[in-house]
């Protein structure tokens, strides 16, 4: 386990209901956190700002202290640095909500949280965690990129509806427990995170160094490249591997016109653009390159 000191910063939306999905999933992981640093509570520094409008002049002061904190507690050791940013995102362009009917890009959000010149590089890790719905990562892939050359790793999510306790107990705890306290590499921890509870659920996004990559299910009786094998709108019935490789599908429709076999060939992994990780036999996941 790594001896290096840990900030957790956590923002998140609060809609006044009286179980706040947001403030819960944030709560798992800064409990987890705390349980590793029991007995040295000096290395670790967890900040958390519930916001209805992210730009009201009390949250403005309250972003403004706990970056100054920050700066504090790195200025004199090495330290990592974790943030999540859990929200909704509007479907129609990816915005974030930061208020009542209002949404705006993460880049404002991260500008509004950081300033312009926050000194990220004296940080040893840095991770976001951007929870919200797939509007973000279907709209604002560039926004994800822009992110990912300054913190070493922006992680988000596809989710039409993301659950946000799913996303943060499945993987984003993993994800720190590896990466950022057992200081193994990025794509060690990824594999090691990727669980079938969450990656039936949504897609994830893996920014780093201005590239965006797409981790999804590929389970090879399912969805051997990455999508549901369909046929006659219904999921297809996986009938076998040829000894080329290719995989044998059945449409479950009765009526359907013609032969209700169909084979379907796995895609080729291709250095730099796609790969896949786990085996044919068990959980399997494709990892591509976003364009």
């Amino acid at each position: 386990m790594s001896a290096v000191p840990v900030a957790l910063y956590q923002i998140f939306f609060s809609d006044g209901k009286p179980f706040n999905v947001h403030a819960a999933s944030c709560s798992l992981l800064s409990d987890m956190i705390r349980s590793r640093f029991i007995g040295r509570e000096h290395g670790l520094m967890v900040r958390e700002c519930e916001f209805e409008d992210l730009a009201c002049r009390q949250t403005t002061s309250k972003l403004r202290k706990t970056r100054e904190e920050l700066i504090g507690f790195t200025s004199s050791r090495p330290a990592n640095l974790v943030v999540v940013i859990n929200t909704h995102a509007d479907p129609m362009d990816g915005g974030l909500l930061y208020g009542h009917n209002k949404t705006t890009s993460l880049d404002s959000v991260c500008d509004h949280m950081f300033g312009h010149r926050f000194p990220f590089h004296h940080f040893k890790k840095s991770v976001l965690f951007v929870v919200c719905c797939g509007g973000l990562a279907k709209h604002g892939l560039t926004e994800i990129q822009r992110a990912s050359t300054k913190f070493d790793v922006v992680f988000a999510f596809g989710a039409s509806m993301l659950d946000p306790i799913l996303a943060i107990s499945q993987f984003a705890t993993s994800i720190v427990d590896f990466y950022i306290i057992g200081q193994e590499d990025l794509w060690r921890a990824i594999p090691l995170s990727l669980k079938q509870e969450i990656m039936k659920h949504t897609s994830i996004y893996v920014g780093s160094n201005g590239q965006v990559q797409r981790a999804c299910d590929a389970s090879w009786r399912r969805r051997p490249n990455g999508e549901d094998v369909r046929c006659c709108r219904q999921v297809a019935k996986y009938m076998g591997t040829d000894r080329s490789g290719r995989i044998k599908f059945r449409c479950c429709v009765p009526t359907h016109h013609g032969s209700r076999t169909f084979f379907v060939t796995p895609f080729p992994s291709v250095s730099g653009v796609r790969r896949f990780l786990g085996r044919r036999g068990g959980p399997r996941y494709m990892v591509s390159l976003c364009q």
